[in-house]
């Protein structure tokens, strides 16, 4: 509902209509709510849109990376009580047109539909809660594989928008374009601060990221691919429905470990691209057994600047998730053997036990 009319009727047409006679009142919802947020889009672009192209990124991004389920999103958390970094929220991911001019309106609109937890893992969720950028990128010019999720069988020809090597350069072009812009817009909203930014699908983009951002800081945060597994398909079962305008015909499990396999193949063909001093890996596992370590260990190394004066801020926080239960697998021995048979290059890699 944050797309255009235009990008709306565009993605229609990309697709044939082909909405499942189920989904046809959520297509017109959309269509009704991006035809009426109409004027406010173009009050947005008229009031803003030259101050944010004269916006300069001044200071490079910090990208967290890895895959769904990894831990991405409490690093995430974790950083960001260094006050001195901007992020995106719900509304910023959901509205990035309406981000500047209707911020107010779209979070008072959206308060009473936003669930108190999210579905997957029951962390709180409010419209401030950080997000990814990706739904922005969907919003803005559908070049994303997450546009598949709306149309299940048109998935394959928007799952090339993860890598882009099969894309063209004027769609790569566009791509960036549409990023910049978008960062620009949130640096112009967040008076200049470096920003931090958590994206799965960006980890296979980093000969990408570096191109518009060679000075960029990477951290990857892996996690047990056995456990990822359960809980990213926890994830697809209980969030991906609320996009469909199709009912999928696929193969869950072949899905998720083909992406998985893409992803870490891509990411670690390009991983000698980024300067040693701008890229740290850490281990999920550690992070939560030793957190205050392994945070003073990523400042350290990729000179964040002085851990001691956030250290009391994260103390606080950490203490406030003591209640806070991580989900649990009951892994099968012939569960394993699957999983090892397709990840095992990462599963060798970070040292995870072999079934």
């Amino acid at each position: 509902m944050g797309a255009s009319i235009k990008v709306w009727l565009r993605f229609l047409w990309q697709n044939k209509f082909n909405i499942s006679w189920k989904y046809i009142p959520r297509a017109f919802a959309i269509t009704l709510v991006t035809a009426l947020f109409t004027p406010l889009i173009i009050y947005e672009h008229l009031r803003f849109n030259r101050k944010v192209r004269r916006t300069e990124i001044k200071e490079p991004p910090v990208f967290i990376m890895g895959h769904w389920r990894t831990g991405t999103t409490h690093l995430q958390n974790l950083l960001l009580l260094d006050d001195k970094y901007g992020y995106l929220d719900l509304v910023e991911a959901t509205f990035p047109h309406l981000m500047l001019g209707s911020y107010k309106f779209i979070a008072a609109v959206m308060k009473p539909l936003i669930p108190a937890t999210r579905p997957m893992d029951n962390m709180s969720m409010t419209a401030a809660t950080p997000q990814e950028h990706e739904f922005a990128i969907v919003d803005l010019c559908l070049l994303s594989p997450q546009s598949g999720l709306f149309f299940p069988d048109n998935r394959d020809s928007y799952l090339r928008f993860g890598t882009f090597e099969e894309a063209s350069e004027e769609e790569i072009n566009e791509w960036k374009e549409n990023l910049m812009f978008y960062l620009k817009k949130l640096t112009y909203k967040e008076k200049g601060k470096p920003l931090l930014l958590k994206n799965p699908l960006d980890t296979y983009r980093i000969k990408l990221l570096l191109e518009l951002f060679p000075d960029a800081k990477f951290i990857n945060i892996y996690r047990n691919p056995y456990k990822v597994f359960f809980s990213t398909v926890k994830l697809h079962k209980t969030n991906t429905h609320l996009f469909w305008l199709q009912k999928p015909d696929y193969e869950l499990y072949d899905f998720i470990l083909d992406l998985y396999v893409e992803i870490y193949d891509k990411f670690y063909k390009d991983f000698d691209l980024i300067p040693k001093e701008q890229i740290i890996e850490i281990k999920y596992e550690d992070l939560i057994a030793n957190p205050l370590d392994e945070l003073s260990k990523i400042y350290n190394y990729l000179n964040l600047g002085d851990f001691e004066q956030v250290k009391n801020k994260v103390e606080t926080y950490l203490y406030s998730l003591n209640d806070y239960k991580v989900g649990n697998y009951e892994i099968s021995k012939k569960d394993k053997e699957l999983i090892y048979s397709r990840w095992n290059e990462t599963i060798d890699r970070w040292g995870y036990e072999k079934p």
